[in-house]
């Protein structure tokens, strides 16, 4: 198939190219084969569904859900609906921390954040190109990566740092990556985090409260470098920008997804970007909390969005379509709209497809293999070594035969993959225990053990709307390093502000700032001395004053 021409289509099929659909909405058709017929949408977006997801288009291809691949329903899917609509969709996944987070059956990635601790391009540039390759065995040809925010101090896994300079080396290299494996990029989220915002536009409206003059100092250079590196697409966020659009309605600010003055004035124009322009989640809060979705997407459109990621409303096309035909969206901006999404399309091969085909237990296996390689040399280089007051590490292996991990955190992931910890001590000789929390009676039997691991974890989403430990989580903090203090080691395989907040007095400290089984095998490898640890910190240990001292000595 070539790509269309835009006088060759109709409204509802050029429309239909801004809609970034949610597969798992499918179900809430009534009949969806009649819903694609009628609604020809240009996306669908996948969000790590379940296999009950896909019961209906299962049953009718004959398959069971609970055979194979969870991606490999999803190819069903987007088969299903490109041959049910004119022009097929870009599927699209938010994998920013690799497609294991969405999926079952794929190696698990180290977090941006741990890629950015290397300081590497050349790892960040086969980080993509792995990356892509993963991607593109599910099907999936467009990702919403890289993160570019640089909140400058508040920590979020997914960004790379808060150092610019390294950031822009990086995300240049990623990018470069997922173009060699075919990939389009969509780098997020325009314009960036505010240093002191810590609220989540998940749940309500947030702000970048800066001036211009220091966001062009600062979170602007990120841009730059994603823009001349060729990112095919930019990812709005919801938050204020005060500095560049002040306009209120019924006292409230614009979200940089409805203003023209960010969108247009500023990104498309002054900035120069080409590519495809969508708005981050319409069902988080930021967007849809004040004017309501329906007048958000006219807005949005009006503003310079290109794509609506998410719609609410499974009539977003009928709601779009009336705007236009009552004057209230001119048709000329659906077409400019239009025309980004087809040829972004076109550039990576989207016409091309007749059908998303199913790979070999093999070409995953080696792309699997080449992930666990690329993890374990940024395992190597991206571990920092925090605290190590009484020169604990590295670690007699003589000496060291029996050792207690306690966990505690939100994810019961991270808690199953301790157990590559608990294999990695017996390659060195050691006995381990592994238990969930802490309690009193524990304390009791620390004598019993040469080496104690208070393991940590807290990350995006786990738990939601928190950065912190909460209720019975904190009473164990509490307990834990009041004995055997000088032969017990703390470490975060999430947000390295838990030292901050929680462990400054240890004498012993590491931030991993991933979980994937890489890192932590390399995490006890390094407490034996069998790779070194870095004493570079990507992220200030101290999130208030962004400096590495945590107490404040240096604040006047």
């Amino acid at each position: 198939m070539k790509k269309p021409n835009l006088k060759d289509m109709t409204l509802r099929e050029k429309i239909g190219q801004t809609y970034i659909m949610r597969e798992f909405t499918y179900k809430y058709t009534e009949d969806y084969k009649e819903y694609f017929k009628n609604n020809p949408i240009g996306c669908t977006w996948t969000c790590g569904e379940t296999r009950k997801d896909f019961t209906l288009i299962a049953n009718d291809l004959g398959k069971s859900v609970e055979d194979g691949y969870l991606d490999d329903l999803q190819k069903d899917f987007n088969n299903v609906v490109n041959s049910l609509i004119p022009y097929p969709v870009i599927p699209v996944m938010d994998a920013a921390t690799g497609v294991a987070a969405k999926m079952p059956g794929h190696a698990g990635l180290t977090t941006a954040g741990g890629l950015g601790a290397t300081r590497d391009p050349e790892l960040a540039f086969e980080y993509g190109r792995l990356l892509g390759e993963d991607l593109k065995l599910t099907g999936i040809r467009w990702i919403w990566s890289p993160v570019a925010d640089n909140a400058e101090h508040f920590c979020d896994l997914r960004h790379l740092s808060c150092d610019r300079e390294n950031n822009a080396k990086l995300l240049t290299a990623l990018i470069e990556g997922f173009h060699a494996a075919g990939v389009a990029t969509g780098s997020k989220h325009f314009p960036g985090a505010d240093p002191y915002e810590y609220r989540d536009s998940h749940f309500c409206t947030s702000s970048y409260a800066q001036s211009y003059e220091y966001w062009c100092k600062t979170q602007r250079k990120e841009w730059e470098a994603c823009i001349a590196a060729g990112t095919d697409s930019i990812m709005v966020g919801h938050e204020t920008f005060r500095a560049v659009d002040d306009t209120e309605i019924n006292g409230n600010l614009l979200p940089c997804t409805l203003s023209k003055k960010v969108l247009t004035d500023l990104l498309r124009n002054e900035m120069g970007f080409k590519g495809v322009i969508l708005t981050d989640d319409v069902a988080m809060k930021g967007f849809s909390a004040i004017f309501g979705t329906r007048n958000s997407y006219i807005m949005a459109l009006n503003a310079g969005i290109d794509m609506i990621l998410g719609p609410t409303d499974l009539d977003y096309i009928d709601i779009v379509e009336e705007a236009v035909k009552n004057g209230e969206i001119p048709e000329s901006r659906i077409d400019d709209a239009c025309q980004r999404v087809l040829d972004m399309k076109e550039k990576y091969g989207i016409f091309d497809l007749e059908t998303y085909a199913y790979p070999t237990e093999e070409e995953r296996e080696a792309v699997r293999q080449d992930i666990h390689k690329l993890c374990e040399r940024i395992a190597e280089k991206g571990l920092s070594m925090t605290a190590n007051n009484v020169g604990l590490v590295p670690v007699s292996k003589e000496k060291i035969r029996k050792v207690k991990i306690a966990y505690i955190g939100y994810s019961d992931e991270v808690y199953e993959n301790l157990r590559f910890a608990v294999d990695e001590f017996k390659k060195h000789g050691a006995e381990c225990d592994l238990q969930r929390n802490f309690y009193d009676e524990d304390n009791k039997t620390l004598h019993e053990y040469d080496l104690i691991i208070y393991a940590t974890y807290i990350g995006q989403f786990k738990p939601a709307g928190a950065p912190y430990f909460f209720e019975k989580e904190c009473w164990m903090l509490q307990k834990i390093m009041t004995h055997e203090i000088d032969k017990s080691v703390g470490v975060s395989f999430g947000s390295p502000d838990i030292y901050f907040n929680y462990f400054t007095a240890a004498k012993t400290f590491v931030n991993c700032y991933s979980f994937n089984e890489e890192t932590i095998r390399g995490f006890v490898k390094g407490l034996y001395g069998d790779i070194t640890f870095s004493d570079y910190f990507p992220y200030p240990l101290n999130p208030i004053s962004r400096t590495n001292d945590v107490y404040f000595k240096d604040v006047k």
